[in-house]
């Protein structure tokens, strides 16, 4: 910004890392720009009234779309296909990735008009998608095409933007640590199933667990650049992630929450910043429990499916330390149907399949999380593998104690993911103090935020 009357200065050399995570924000913002513009007008049901009839009897063909890894692209395919049997006339394009890069690629599709017609997303991504009018509202469809009377009100509520549900949660999931019980269990450190009273104390046993490795493999990842944790840490301290569109932390907060994580690697019990590094972006297969480089990390309880298979290791789930408060039972992710499709009441139709159909259901197993519909969990739970009920069984007990489920995030929430991880990087790195990095995280929140609203 040029200011009056000022002699504009030659701007300053940032480090690369932290000039990459400017850059990335930078190319969100103008991505979700174009987006907007794109999708100005939006909310209709493409070429169809709201609350139309799907559309089967002549050909149909939808693309769908959603992160994950190869478990969950294999169980999608599936129901896909078992659709297809009784809707002959509808086929399906498919596209899946991880992660990383996922919502830049929607984005830059929905810019150009041509997103796919049903979309995964996450709560993160909710407001802001529904606010540039990216994805249609669902309400029109609710209790005709689309049933939501077996689906738990607070967790249908989480789909809904000003009383607008836009999007079905395709499964339910919580917190946890994942931990390798291979390597603690002969040196006699398995936690409890109840985990750590305080992080004090998970501190000191992830320490304990470094040094009887004899640091060949860390007790924890160094989780300082995960938003979720953070706010799950936030709420142990009764505060949000959010206040409306505005910060629901203090910069002395977040750097509370880097002085924390600084304090675990100074004693060894985290990873060092160049460990954690590469699962920042949330791959799961970079994750450090499933390359062993560690023996806890962060993971939502749904996520032990994909990592039991990234490793030959036995895993178990603990919670997070401290108060259950921080808990809370989430949507795993959601299907919305993209608002200019040329037939969302099909995609509609599809959507209703992956959540209320038992046969469906049984495919999809825990893989996104515990099954919404209430009914449907209650048919499929008995055929669960071991696996899939001891995922079930953690939830339930975690969930009975979690505190309420929070607001729909903030519109600009993705880009606050990428800022505290520039942030915790530059203060894991020794590239700025845990005070400086916090106090620079707060200020572009703040900022994003208000950009974001505007």
């Amino acid at each position: 910004m040029t200011i009056s009357g000022r002699r504009r200065l030659a701007p300053p050399v940032l480090p690369a890392s932290r000039r990459r995570g400017l850059r990335q924000v930078l190319a969100a913002t103008a991505t979700l720009a174009l987006l907007a513009t794109a999708a100005c007008g939006g909310g209709s049901a493409g070429d169809q009234e709201p609350g139309a009839a799907p559309t089967t009897d002549s050909p149909v063909q939808l693309s769908v779309a959603w992160w994950g890894g190869p478990a969950r692209a294999e169980n999608t395919e599936k129901v896909l296909e078992l659709y297809k049997k009784s809707h002959p006339n509808v086929s399906f394009t498919t596209q899946w990735q991880g992660y990383s890069g996922y919502y830049d690629k929607i984005n830059t599709s929905a810019a150009g008009r041509n997103a796919p017609d049903i979309i995964q997303i996450d709560n993160r991504a909710l407001r802001e998608y529904a606010n540039k009018g990216l994805i249609a509202d669902l309400n029109p469809w609710a209790g005709k095409t689309l049933k939501v009377d077996q689906i738990d009100p607070k967790l249908l509520g989480t789909g809904k933007v000003d009383d607008k549900l836009y999007a079905l949660p395709l499964a339910s999931n919580t917190q946890a640590l994942a931990v390798d019980t291979t390597v603690i269990e002969p040196l006699g450190l398995v936690p409890p199933e109840t985990g750590w009273a305080s992080w004090d104390e998970f501190g000191t046993w992830a320490a304990q667990v470094t040094t009887a490795t004899g640091g060949k493999v860390w007790g924890t990842r160094d989780e300082s650049a995960n938003l979720s944790a953070f706010e799950y840490w936030l709420r142990q301290n009764g505060k949000e992630l959010y206040d409306g569109q505005k910060p629901g932390f203090t910069a002395a907060d977040a750097t509370a929450w880097l002085d924390l994580w600084a304090k675990l690697r100074d004693s060894g019990a985290a990873s060092p910043a160049e460990v954690a590094q590469p699962a920042n972006a949330g791959d799961i297969s970079k994750n450090t429990v499933a390359t062993k480089q560690t023996v806890a990390t962060f993971s939502y309880d749904n996520q032990l499916t994909e990592l039991a298979k990234a490793t030959d290791h036995k895993l178990m789930l603990v919670p997070l330390p401290g108060p259950a408060e921080g808990a809370y039972a989430r949507p795993s992710q959601f299907f919305t149907a993209y608002a200019g499709g040329k037939n969302v009441a099909t995609a509609v139709d599809v959507i209703n399949f992956f959540v209320n159909d038992p046969e469906a259901g049984a495919i999809l197993g825990t893989e996104r999380g515990l099954p919404p519909n209430d009914q449907v969990s209650a048919a499929i739970l008995p055929s669960f593998s071991e696996q899939l009920k001891y995922v079930a069984a953690y939830d339930d007990r975690v969930t009975s104690q979690a505190g309420d489920t929070p607001p729909v995030p903030a519109q600009g929430d993705s880009q606050i993911v990428q800022l505290l991880i520039s942030a915790a990087e530059n203060a894991g790195f020794g590239r700025q103090s845990t005070s400086d990095s916090a106090a620079e995280f707060f200020s572009q929140t703040t900022s994003a935020l208000e950009r974001a609203s505007s």
